[in-house]
């Protein structure tokens, strides 16, 4: 062996041989040459075989740059591109990231041509259907998604698996009415299947992390359960479904929610009642006290939210349970709830640097007068602030007390002209508000 042959050797395995050729150059002598050459009469099969074979010797980096060079080369098709993917989830030595790699870095219509022709794993799809531009696309991918979990959804399943499948599904894109019709078709019969398994069982919380329990209410879940029930029976099967029975367990639910999310944030429960719209026209029979004949009841309607509010707090009062009802029915836009996030010492600082008595202030915060004022909206606060200001200054004018009283009492006044309380209405209105950890 000649000293220039052993030279060549040692730096094609050390150095790395100078004659190596580009990924371009690779592609078009191994890819585009032969689909050109008019005396190589290739199959598509063939093509794909080659595209395959020619991404699987090189490290991801340069397949990227393939890959680049394929989608731009005006003699290869995207058939051709899609049968190289179908190739690769078909082969047991080539692995399918090679087909996601192509679905994910090749032209939309490539992309969709993969997801509808190769066998491939959910996980898989969902990571080309992300990578979609075009939005139409992306929606109908992952409507094709849940179609196919309902598909397969024939029997009871575990419900956290369930929900977990269903929100990998709808969480890659922002949901749409097209995949909302398609999600709450998805959930109405998997609940369908379990009353129809459990002989009139049916768990929401599960679902609930898919679909807020407010939300199924107001898209009308119980009927669309109904629906699904009734595909579900048999010949001659009785039809057993109570959908009265069914609409008021979602609104006791939901009920429950609102009153315990109430208690824990020490807010009234209109704070965090939904919209629900025809829900509050649903009227139910109760009975309660006669008021003139002690010791007897009577009977009588009420709308079935309210008996559910009733339900889990009695001492309800009766302008915040009207409010329950007006923002149920639509007629009331409710506040979004907006944690206190200022520390007692957070507020006095912001504030030290006004012209206020930090001693009053500190009186002001401990008595909860502050935290109250916040609560109301502009008109109330005005109001309250200058019946309260009016009152500590008739009381000074009328010298019923020492100087120092007066001085005290001075002090609170100019504070609470002075003091910064965020107005409630500057917090932002929404009609489909979220709460805890569900959001659409």
């Amino acid at each position: 062996m000649s000293l220039r042959d052993i030279g060549k050797r040692f730096q094609e395995k050390f150095l790395g041989s100078k004659e190596e050729k580009t990924p371009e150059e690779v592609v078009k002598k191994e890819v585009i040459e032969p689909i050109q050459d008019e005396n190589r009469d290739l199959t598509s099969q063939q093509i794909a075989t080659q595209i395959i074979e020619l991404l699987n010797q090189y490290p991801a980096d340069k397949r990227k740059v393939i890959i680049e060079e394929l989608r731009k080369s005006d003699a290869v098709s995207s058939a051709m591109l899609v049968g190289a993917a179908v190739k690769a989830v078909d082969s047991k030595e080539i692995p399918d990231a090679l087909a996601v790699e192509l679905g994910r870095q090749a032209s939309d219509k490539t992309a969709v041509g993969i997801l509808e022709n190769a066998e491939m794993s959910r996980d898989n799809r969902l990571k080309i259907i992300e990578t979609l531009a075009d939005n139409k696309l992306k929606e109908e991918a992952i409507c094709k998604e849940l179609a196919g979990i309902s598909h397969t959804l024939k029997d009871l399943e575990v419900q956290n698996e369930l929900a977990s499948k269903i929100n990998h599904v709808i969480g890659i894109t922002k949901r749409t009415d097209k995949i909302n019709e398609q999600l709450y078709k998805l959930i109405a019969k998997n609940f369908a299947i379990t009353y129809h398994k459990t002989n009139g069982g049916l768990s929401l919380y599960q679902m609930e992390q898919v679909v807020p329990i407010h939300e199924m209410i107001r898209e009308n879940m119980p009927e669309k359960i109904e629906e699904e029930y009734i595909k579900l029976l048999k010949d001659g099967e009785e039809n057993k479904f109570d959908i009265q029975e069914v609409k008021e367990r979602f609104v006791d639910q939901m009920a429950k929610e609102v009153h315990e999310k109430a208690q824990k944030e020490g807010q009234p429960e209109s704070t965090f009642m939904k919209f629900l719209g025809e829900v509050s026209k649903e009227k139910v029979e109760i009975e309660e006290e006669d008021k003139e004949n002690l010791g007897c009841t009577v009977k009588r309607e009420i709308g079935l939210l309210e008996k559910y509010i009733r339900k889990y707090n009695e001492q309800i009062s009766q302008s915040d349970l009207e409010r329950c009802l007006k923002i149920a029915r639509g007629e009331e836009e409710e506040f979004v709830y907006k944690p206190k996030k200022e520390s007692k010492k957070e507020l006095l600082e912001e504030n030290a640097e006004k012209e206020i008595n930090i001693e009053v202030l500190e009186q002001c915060i401990d008595s909860g007068l502050i935290d109250l004022l916040e609560k109301m909206d502009e008109k109330e606060r005005e109001e309250s602030l200058r019946v309260i200001i009016n009152s500590l200054e008739k009381r000074l004018q009328k010298g019923n007390h020492v100087a120092k009283d007066g001085e005290v009492n001075s002090k609170y006044a100019e504070t609470l002209k002075n003091i910064k309380i965020t107005p409630k209405e500057e917090i932002p209105k929404v009609k489909r508000a979220e709460w805890g950890d569900d959001a659409r």
